[in-house]
């Protein structure tokens, strides 16, 4: 599906977003940030966890640096040639991987002023379609004004497992669905709202949040994920679903 990012994350002001989930965080942020640069936006990418080094096709630069006044000078020096680029304390060589910032520290970056939106991968998931959050995650900077919950969409009817779920026991826990079961609408709902529910609470900012059903690359996939959106419209937990496919834009 072509849709605009901007309008249907209402992404038309300034602001933090937080993604959280899994089955295409890295993507999803990385076509925010495109859009948003586009239509003349300072955007900031980076992560509270770690990600693979972004490609010249994602950011046309990557500042490394774990010092704050360091990184906001750099900041005003970069969005002189760009409208996007990333940034991490640290880069690990292998694999090669980018280390991000505490959530506080893009707190502080946002009240520095520098960019219009700062978009933060705050959650990892090891390349899964699906994943639930141990205690420690996600790790959701406080000034978030726009919280995104990814799944992918490619995990229904797939077997519980930690082949396809990043946690696949506390999923179990979570939702009810037996280790060894097939993947449906209920548990995906279920663990997407309770996902957005335990991110909110450490959110300080009043906040949006969004269910981004990714991978809607075929009917079949399209109508799972309508029978996720019309269940987590029941939970109130969700202000907007949203079906999609990153990999068709």
């Amino acid at each position: 599906m072509n849709i605009s990012l901007i309008n249907e994350l209402k992404l038309s002001g300034q602001g933090v977003i937080s993604i959280i989930g899994a089955g295409g965080k890295t993507s999803l942020m990385f076509h925010m940030a495109k859009e948003l640069a586009e239509s003349g936006k300072k955007v900031l990418t980076t992560t509270t966890t770690k990600i693979f080094m972004p490609g010249s096709g994602e950011s046309p630069e990557t500042i490394i640096t774990d010092s704050i006044d360091e990184l906001i000078e750099k900041s005003e020096s970069c969005l002189g040639r760009f409208n996007h680029f990333s940034a991490g304390c640290k880069q690990i060589a292998d694999p090669k991987k980018l280390k991000g910032f505490d959530p506080d520290i893009i707190d502080q970056l946002w009240q520095a002023a520098c960019f219009d939106w700062i978009i933060v991968e705050a959650d990892g998931a090891r390349r899964k379609p699906l994943k639930s959050s141990d205690i420690h995650e996600p790790l959701v900077p406080g000034m978030t004004t726009h919280l995104i919950h990814v799944t992918g969409l490619d995990a229904v009817g797939k077997i519980l497992d930690d082949k396809n779920v990043h946690r696949a026991k506390l999923f179990s826990k979570n939702t009810g669905l037996l280790l060894g079961g097939i993947i449906d609408a209920q548990s995906v709902a279920i663990s997407a709202a309770l996902e957005i529910k335990k991110a909110g609470a450490t959110i300080i900012a009043d906040f949006l949040s969004f269910a981004f059903l990714n991978k809607a690359d075929d009917p079949d996939r399209i109508k799972q994920g309508q029978k996720i959106a019309e269940l987590m419209k029941k939970s109130n937990i969700v202000d907007t679903v949203i079906i999609a496919s990153l990999k068709n834009r």
